[in-house]
């Protein structure tokens, strides 16, 4: 039987995790920068070890008025990458963790997709490998760095969008990837999230959510539902009734 993992956002403060620890396999736990605080993080590690969920590291922007959505700029671009660099150590201090997952803006300014060529020689013509290129590229995507940095110390898996520079940071930090789609986010063309500042980002139709998740269980290796929307939960169990209908099994995505 197949099987997929479902992960979700927590300890941001919303009032919803426990209902959604009681049918989620893996939580994106909130570092307590962008949303939350050190006691919310340290009580809801608690409750996905109570019930038995995968722990991963959420962390986010430290920009609590946008609840860590706001794009990185130049001129905070110091401040916030070590803050996020701070957030994944100090977790791995205090807590267990099986894998990271960017938050917000952090997660966006990296899941920039690959496209065609964009390792070349050609394009880079002074490179000596395409890996030597693809570092260039790499170069030029904010928090590349500092991420991958993180990955190489700590040899956590990466979960994220597939065939974006999210995909290309787990390769060269030599860590696991865990392909991601969303059942409650609409898609672009090129395969990225809907930003959320335009109409209909976010899905709440039964039928488009069902037809997503089909699709998603296909080629990803974990689903996400939002902890911070109002019917975060309600979706969850949709979500569950779709993979169950379809015969596919939910459990935490292993990698090795």
């Amino acid at each position: 039987m197949k099987s997929i993992d479902l992960n979700v956002d927590v300890g941001e403060g919303d009032g919803f995790d426990e209902p959604l620890l009681d049918l989620a396999t893996s939580a994106n736990v909130c570092c307590g920068q962008h949303a939350g605080s050190d006691s919310l993080t340290g009580k809801t590690v608690d409750l996905c070890i109570e019930k038995g969920v995968r722990i991963g590291i959420h962390p986010g922007y430290p920009d609590r008025k946008s609840k860590g959505r706001a794009a990185l700029l130049i001129e905070n671009q110091r401040d916030y990458l070590s803050s996020v660099m701070n957030q994944i150590r100090t977790f791995m201090i205090h807590y267990p963790a099986e894998y990271v997952k960017p938050h917000g803006a952090f997660y966006n300014d990296l899941a920039v997709p690959l496209v065609l060529g964009w390792d070349s020689l050609v394009k880079y013509p002074t490179a000596k490998s395409p890996y030597e290129a693809g570092g260039q590229a790499l170069s030029l995507v904010p928090g590349s760095g500092a991420l991958q940095m993180s990955l190489r110390i700590y040899k956590l898996p990466l979960m994220g969008l597939a065939n974006t520079m999210l995909e290309e940071i787990a390769k060269r930090a030599e860590v696991p990837f865990i392909r991601e789609g969303f059942a409650d986010r609409r898609y672009t063309q090129s395969g990225t999230l809907v930003p959320r500042s335009e109409p209909n980002s976010i899905l709440s139709d039964r039928g488009e959510i069902r037809d997503q998740v089909l699709e998603l269980a296909e080629k990803c290796d974990s689903i996400c539902v939002h902890g911070d929307t109002l019917e975060a939960a309600e979706i969850l169990t949709f979500v569950v009734k779709i993979l169950s209908d379809a015969n596919i099994a939910i459990s935490a995505s292993r990698v090795e």
